[in-house]
């Protein structure tokens, strides 16, 4: 399997909706793959642009999807959206 990982990829409106373009590319490859591919995009709240890219996979994607507030994957999804809190990062 396949992990691609994103962080803050919302630069601007184009950037993030390009991020989403490529995002929808790899997970389009699950349905003619033994492999899963998935796809872990993590960004801070502050971000404006992290909404575009979300309204853009809500629409091509799925819906439902939300910035999760949990910090440990689920490791059976294709997608993890990761709300970052720099605040609670913990640096050993």
């Amino acid at each position: 399997a396949d992990l691609y990982v994103m962080s803050d990829v919302f630069e601007s409106s184009n950037v993030a909706e390009s991020a989403a373009y490529h995002v929808q590319s790899i997970l389009s490859k699950n349905s003619n793959s033994q492999s899963k591919r998935r796809v872990w995009v993590f960004a801070q709240s502050d971000r404006a642009q992290r909404e575009t890219f979300l309204d853009v996979m809500r629409e091509a994607y799925d819906e439902t999807l939300e910035w999760s507030l949990n910090q440990t994957p689920d490791m059976g999804l294709e997608l993890w959206l990761c709300d970052l809190d720099e605040t609670a990062v913990e640096y050993n």
